[in-house]
């Protein structure tokens, strides 16, 4: 599930690799046309702090005055929290802090209270806030003076929708992207809580001044698992999690997907919209590889 900038006509990805240890770093990959990268041999950031200690995931970046600010969900094994660093070039890093260290809000049920996922930042104050959004039940806001000490809201601002291709679940995208028409937000959605179930992405728009008003939301989804690299793989949510994940062969996953019985999922922690027009999306499909998708944003719009 990558994250990835472009600064300086190059692309910087972070991404999430598992190794032996089946505990979660990040990578970095730089490449100079969006479509080939070149890999760092060594893990940029692991865990570091007892609260990350069975990984660090899911990266979204955000550029704010020269700083490259990372979001991260920061996993112990038991929660999962969204944590915050920066680095002014991704080989040096600032101090890592969770983002909602006292949380006690309910994400879903038969999870701790202290659960958060998926913060994604604004690129700049809004109303003299900087404001992020995050969730995996929920979407919902938060705000902050400074970057470092933030305060969620306790009202979500998105939520799933019966009979959609969100009707089970929303779970926050790459960070917001400013356009012409206002706040583009990309999230994720599923249809069922069940062993087929599929992870699309999804777009709302939302308010240049006032973020917490919902402008436009897509239907359908714009962008679901087909292609078998997006299907078959070592998905972490299959029944049992990695402790399945560590015995399974490929004709066992095979015979999963045949059987509807391993979910299907593509998940978005990047974007890019380019001076062209065209937004360019990277994500993980299945939890195995990482892809490139393209729209034209004003098509995008029109759907």
């Amino acid at each position: 599930n990558p994250a990835v900038v472009k600064t300086d006509e190059k692309y910087h990805m972070l991404f999430r690799a598992i190794g032996n240890d089946w505990i979660s770093r990040l990578g970095l990959a730089i490449s100079d046309d969006g479509d080939s990268f070149t890999p760092a041999d060594t893990a940029v950031l692991e865990p570091s702090n007892k609260w990350e200690s069975n990984g660090c995931e899911d990266p979204r970046i955000t550029k704010i005055d020269g700083t490259y600010w990372v979001s991260y969900t920061a996993f112990d094994g038991k929660t999962a929290r969204a944590a915050l660093t920066s680095t002014p070039d991704f080989i040096t890093w600032g101090e890592r802090r969770l983002l909602f260290p006292d949380l006690s809000q309910q994400q879903r049920e038969n999870l701790p209270g202290a659960w958060s996922k998926a913060a994604a930042l604004f690129d700049e104050r809004i109303n003299n806030k900087y404001m992020l959004l995050y969730g995996d039940s929920r979407i919902w806001p938060a705000y902050s003076d400074d970057l470092l000490s933030w305060v969620p809201s306790d009202t979500p601002l998105i939520s799933a929708r019966d009979g959609y291709f969100d009707a089970a679940h929303v779970e926050m995208g790459p960070p917001p992207i400013k356009t012409d028409h206002g706040w583009l937000v990309l999230y994720h959605g599923i249809d069922e809580f069940s062993e087929n179930r599929t992870y699309g992405l999804g777009a709302v728009l939302l308010d240049m001044n006032d973020p917490l008003k919902i402008l436009w939301r897509t239907n359908k989804a714009i962008l679901t698992p087909t292609e078998k690299y997006e299907t078959v793989g070592l998905i972490d949510i299959v029944s049992g999690g990695f402790s399945t994940l560590k015995n399974m062969t490929p004709r066992k996953l095979l015979e999963l997907a045949a059987q509807k019985r391993l979910p299907k999922a593509i998940f978005c922690c990047g974007a890019v919209l380019e001076d062209n027009g065209i937004l360019r999306l990277f994500y993980g499909a299945s939890d195995t590889v990482i892809c490139t998708a393209q729209i034209d944003l004003e098509s995008l719009f029109a759907s």
